[in-house]
């Protein structure tokens, strides 16, 4: 594989960000932070934290906000959909809303990601 040049990195980090707006906004309508007594910032070592419904989603969302990913390098963005595909996928197992949408987000995501490791 031939090394990636400035000019393609910053059109793979383009392109990841891009995919991370659908699990943004679908992330973000699953969480309520109505009752939330940390403002949405998850703490791992809180067993408020630790004990909420929301737990695994406001994580990722916490982890991963635009602004935390302004200036992210390509192996972030790729941990973030990692993960997202992992939020997603569960989601399904569990029974949860899967659509058209969400699956072929999930595919588009996958290619991406496979292509990545080649």
């Amino acid at each position: 594989m031939a090394p990636e040049t400035t000019g393609n990195v910053r059109t793979l980090i383009g392109y990841a960000s891009d995919l991370l707006k659908y699990p943004r906004l679908v992330i973000e309508r699953d969480v309520d932070f109505t009752d939330c007594r940390h403002g949405g910032r998850h703490n791992a070592i809180l067993s408020d934290c630790m004990d909420c419904q929301f737990g695994e989603a406001c994580r990722w969302l916490d982890y991963y906000r635009t602004p935390n990913l302004r200036g992210a390098t390509l192996d972030e963005l790729i941990d973030a959909l990692e993960s997202a595909c992992d939020y997603f996928q569960a989601k399904i197992r569990e029974g949860g809303v899967c659509d058209a949408e969400m699956l072929a987000w999930i595919r588009e995501a996958r290619r991406f990601l496979h292509a990545r490791r080649e």
